[in-house]
């Protein structure tokens, strides 16, 4: 077999140094590895083109998500904290979840009520960190205005906010002041 593959090479060599054409068989192989590496080429790109085309879409979804949901869950009235509570089971998951209502329920509820503050929650600004699995990062900057018995207060905090997708919703699963 080895011996037939030499004569093969040499006869081609010979007849191309002659100013013959290679066999036929020659350049229909040659097409075909060159038409399969182009069809690789192009399913390698039109991969490459739809998964960024779908990342932009998903932190497109992301950005919308935290920055809706963030204002909602930080605003509340201390005259309808009924309301406050319910966005808390509609804009969070998770053990988030749990630790929030535990803290609006012992901390922020009797501070509301006492002082008979409303907050409303703005995000000014929202930028993506990063995604993994079902999680994403995102960066909010938040000014939030607070009116009380005594007077009026702005501040402005700084969050990652870690957001997970649950049912086709993106929920707020963190949120860590920076």
């Amino acid at each position: 077999m080895r011996r037939l593959r030499q004569v093969a090479t040499a006869d081609t060599a010979t007849a191309t140094a002659r100013g013959q054409r290679p066999p036929r068989r020659t350049v229909v192989v040659a097409l075909l590895v060159v038409i399969g590496v182009l069809a690789v080429a192009a399913g390698i790109l039109g991969w490459v083109f739809l998964t960024r085309e779908g990342q932009a879409d998903d932190r497109e979804a992301v950005l919308g998500a935290a920055t809706s949901q963030i204002q909602t869950l930080l605003s509340y009235d201390g005259t309808n904290l009924d309301a406050a509570a319910t966005s808390v089971d509609d804009t969070t998951t998770g053990v988030f979840r749990d630790d929030y209502k535990r803290l609006f329920n012992e901390s922020v509820r009797p501070n509301a009520e006492r002082l008979r503050a409303r907050t409303i929650a703005r995000v000014v600004g929202a930028g993506w960190l990063g995604s993994s699995g079902s999680d994403a990062d995102v960066l909010v900057f938040v000014n939030q205005s607070t009116t009380t018995n005594d007077g009026e207060r702005v501040d402005t905090v700084q969050a990652k906010v870690t957001m997970r997708e649950v049912d086709g919703r993106w929920l707020i699963a963190g949120l860590d002041q920076v």
